[in-house]
C-alpha cells in the first residue's frame, strides 16, 4: 500500500515524476503509473492502488481537465476525503474541484522550497500521518540557482572544414547539441548568445567560468566532407580544468539526430544526470539539415528580413517532415512576421500556417518550447490567460527554454506581477548573461519593481555595452513613469553628451525631458495629439495616457482613457499589439494606481477579467489605498 497515489495526464509526466521523486525523498511511499505491472489489467491496478492509498495527489493541467481517467480518479479521491490538488498550468479546474483548495505550482521545476509545494506536502502529511519536511533554511531570492549545481556552457565548435563559409554549419551543429542537452536533461545550459561569444583563445575553461558562472564547458570541432561529418567533443570541469569525457565521432549526416543524442547522453552521464532522448525520427535528409542550419545562421546574423529564413525552413520540412526543430523554427519565424508586420486580408491564412507548423513540431517533439512560444505569439494582446497557458505549458516541459522564460517575464510585467516578472527575467539572464536583451529586461524589471540591485545592473550593463542605446532608453522610460526625476535628468544628460544615433531616440529623450520639466508647449502638444488620435481612430496608446498622469494631468488622462476603445487588443486579426500598447508600465506609478479609476482602465484592457478568473492578482492589489480586489470583482460582475 502506497502513501500517495499520483494522478496526472500525459503532458504533465515531467511534473509528476518530479513530485514523485520529491515525495520519496521526503519519506513517502508513492505509486505512479510507471509502477504498473505489465501482466495486470490497467483499470484494476489503478482502482486497487487508489483505494488503498492514504492520499491522492491530482496534478491538474489543461489535458487533465479533459481526461476521463483523471476526472474519475479525482472524484474517487474526493469522495474518500483524501484529495490533494496542484495545478501546473493556467487551467480552470472543472466542477466540483474548483471548490477545493488547489496549490498553484505553475511553471514548477521541482523546487521543494516554494510555497505551493510546501502546501501540497503539508496537506499530504495531514492525510498520511508523516511530519511535513521543513523548508530549506534561508532561501535565496535566486532559488534553484545554487552554485553547487552544474551550469553547462556549450561553446561554438571549431570549424575544421577548410572553408570559412562553413562556420554556419559548425555553429549550427554546436547549437543543436546544446539544445539536445537542454531538452533531454534538467541541466541548466547557458544560451547561445552568451556561450558562442567565446572563440579561439577565449575558450579557456577558467575564462568561460569567470564570465558565465559555468561549472562545465563542452567544446569541440566539426569537419564536414560532403555527407560525412567528424565531430570531436570534450567535456571540461572548469574549477580544476579537468577533462571528464572526450570522444570522436565519424558519421553520415543522415545519423545526425542519433549522434546529437549520443553526445548529449555522454555529457549527462559524465555529470551524473538522467538523459531522456527525443522520440526517434529516423534518418534525415542531409540537405534538410543543412537548410535548417543556414536559416539559424541568418537568424543569429541579425538579418531582419525573415523571408529568406521562411523559404529555407519550408524547404527543410518539405524534405524532412519529421524534423521537429525545423517545424518549430518555421512556426516562430512566421509568428514573428505576424507580430511585427502589418496584417492584411491574408492574416487568417498566415495564422493558420503558424498553428500547423507548431502542431507538427509538437506531434514529433512534445517538449518543444519553441512551438509553445509561437502559439503564445498568436494570441491577441488581451488574451492574457491564453498566452500564459501556452508559455507555462512550454516551461512545464522545457523549464529552461530561454524564449519561453523571456516571454513569461514580459507577460508577468504586462499583468502587473512584477515580482514574478523579475524571477523569470533573472532565470533568463542567468542562462544567457552576455545577451543584451536578457540584460535589458532584467534591469528594466528590477527598476520597475524597486529591486535593490537595479542601480548596479544598469551600471554594469552600461559598462559592458557602452554603445547600446536600448539600455539607456529603458532606464529613462522607467525613471520617468516612476517619477525618479533626478535619474531622468542624469540619463538625459548622459545621452545628450554622447549623442544619439537616430531621430526616434532623440525625439523620445527630448519628450521625456520636456515633460519632466512641465514645459507648457510640450504638455499642450501631447494632450492635443492624444485627443486628435482619439478622434481619428477611436483609440490611444496606453503609454500616452500614463504620460499625462505622470506629469499631473490626471483628469485628462482618465477622461481620454474612458472614451477610448481598446477593442483591437482583443482581436486576433487586429493590428500588431506590440506597437505602443504594452501596458506593463501602468503598474509602475503609485499615484496612477491609487486612483480608483485605474481599475476602470484595467477593465477596458481585459486585465480585470484575467485577474478575477485566475486569481493571480497584480502586486498592486495589496498596496493601493482602496479594496482593489473588490473593485475588480465589481467591474467583472463577480462580486458577491
Amino acid at each position: 500500500m502506497a502513501d500517495v497515489f499520483i494522478s496526472y495526464a500525459h503532458t504533465s509526466a515531467v511534473q509528476a515524476q518530479r513530485a514523485a521523486r520529491a515525495l520519496r525523498e521526503a519519506g513517502y511511499s508513492v505509486w505512479i503509473d510507471d509502477d504498473l505491472p505489465v501482466h495486470r489489467s490497467y483499470p484494476r491496478v489503478i482502482e486497487e492502488q487508489l483505494r488503498s492509498a492514504k492520499a491522492a495527489l491530482v496534478i491538474w493541467s489543461g489535458e487533465a481537465a479533459q481526461s476521463e481517467w483523471v476526472m474519475s480518479e479525482a472524484n474517487r479521491a474526493r469522495e474518500d476525503h483524501k484529495l490533494v490538488q496542484m495545478a501546473v498550468d493556467g487551467v480552470r479546474l472543472p466542477m466540483p474541484f474548483d471548490q477545493i483548495q488547489c496549490a498553484d505550482l505553475i511553471g514548477w521545476t521541482g523546487d521543494i522550497g516554494v510555497a505551493g509545494w510546501r502546501k501540497v506536502v503539508a496537506s499530504l502529511a495531514d492525510l498520511v500521518g508523516l511530519t511535513a519536511p521543513s523548508p530549506p533554511a534561508s532561501p535565496s531570492h535566486r532559488a534553484g540557482w545554487e552554485p553547487s549545481e552544474p551550469m553547462l556552457a556549450v561553446l561554438a565548435f571549431d570549424n575544421l572544414s577548410g572553408d570559412p563559409d562553413m562556420t554556419y554549419f559548425s555553429d549550427g551543429i554546436s547549437e543543436e547539441i546544446q539544445n539536445t542537452v537542454a531538452r533531454g536533461t534538467e541541466l541548466k545550459v547557458i544560451g547561445r548568445a552568451s556561450s558562442f561569444q567565446f572563440r579561439g583563445a577565449d575558450k579557456a575553461a577558467a575564462h568561460v567560468a569567470a564570465e558565465l558562472d559555468a561549472t562545465h564547458v563542452l567544446d569541440g570541432s566539426v569537419r564536414r566532407s560532403g555527407s560525412r561529418v567528424r565531430i570531436s567533443a570534450q567535456l571540461i570541469e572548469c574549477a580544476q580544468e579537468t577533462t571528464l569525457w572526450s570522444e570522436r565521432f565519424d558519421r553520415d549526416l543522415t545519423d545526425i539526430f542519433a549522434l546529437q543524442d549520443e553526445i548529449a547522453a555522454a555529457v549527462a552521464a559524465a555529470l551524473k544526470t538522467a538523459f531522456a532522448p527525443a522520440a526517434p525520427v529516423g534518418p534525415i535528409d542531409p540537405k534538410a539539415f543543412d537548410l535548417y542550419l543556414r536559416s539559424r545562421g541568418l537568424f543569429w546574423g541579425g538579418n531582419f528580413d525573415l523571408t529568406p529564413q521562411i523559404a529555407l525552413l519550408e524547404e527543410a520540412v518539405g524534405l524532412a517532415p519529421r524534423f521537429a526543430a525545423a517545424w518549430a523554427g518555421l512556426a516562430n519565424t512566421r509568428a514573428r512576421i505576424l507580430r511585427l508586420a502589418p496584417q492584411g486580408a491574408a492574416y487568417s491564412a498566415q495564422r493558420g500556417a503558424v498553428i500547423l507548423a507548431a502542431q507538427a513540431a509538437l506531434a514529433i517533439e512534445p517538449a518543444s518550447g519553441g512551438a509553445y512560444l509561437a502559439l503564445s505569439r498568436l494570441e491577441p494582446f488581451a488574451g492574457y490567460a491564453e498566452q500564459e497557458a501556452h508559455l507555462l505549458q512550454g516551461l512545464s516541459l522545457a523549464p529552461y527554454d530561454l524564449g519561453c522564460l523571456s516571454a513569461m517575464a514580459r507577460f508577468c510585467l504586462n499583468v502587473g506581477r512584477h515580482r514574478d516578472a523579475a524571477r523569470y527575467a533573472e532565470q533568463a539572464f542567468r542562462l544567457d548573461p552576455l545577451d543584451l536583451m536578457a540584460a535589458f529586461w532584467q534591469a528594466v524589471i528590477a527598476l520597475l519593481s524597486s529591486h535593490p540591485d537595479a542601480d548596479r545592473m544598469f551600471e554594469n550593463f552600461g559598462a559592458r555595452w557602452p554603445g547600446e542605446e536600448v539600455l539607456a532608453i529603458g532606464e529613462l522610460t522607467v525613471s520617468f513613469v516612476t517619477e525618479r526625476w533626478e535619474r531622468v535628468d542624469a540619463v538625459v544628460a548622459r545621452l545628450r553628451e554622447r549623442g544619439l544615433k537616430g531621430p526616434g531616440p532623440r525625439a523620445l529623450v527630448e519628450l521625456f525631458s520636456n515633460l519632466r520639466h512641465r514645459d507648457p508647449t510640450t504638455l499642450a502638444t501631447v494632450l492635443d495629439q492624444l485627443r486628435a488620435r482619439l478622434a481619428e481612430t477611436g483609440t490611444v496608446e496606453v503609454q500616452g495616457v500614463l504620460n499625462l498622469a505622470v506629469v499631473g494631468l490626471t483628469e485628462e488622462a482618465f477622461e481620454i482613457a474612458g472614451r477610448a476603445s481598446f477593442s483591437r487588443l482583443f482581436d486576433p486579426d487586429g493590428a500588431p499589439p506590440s506597437r505602443g500598447f504594452e501596458v506593463g508600465n501602468i503598474f509602475a506609478n503609485p499615484r496612477f494606481m491609487n486612483d480608483v479609476r485605474f481599475v476602470g482602465l484595467c477593465a477596458k484592457l481585459g486585465l480585470c477579467a484575467y485577474w478575477a478568473d485566475t486569481g493571480r492578482w497584480p502586486d498592486c492589489a495589496d498596496s493601493v489605498s482602496y479594496d482593489f480586489r473588490s473593485e475588480v470583482l465589481t467591474k467583472t460582475g463577480k462580486q458577491n
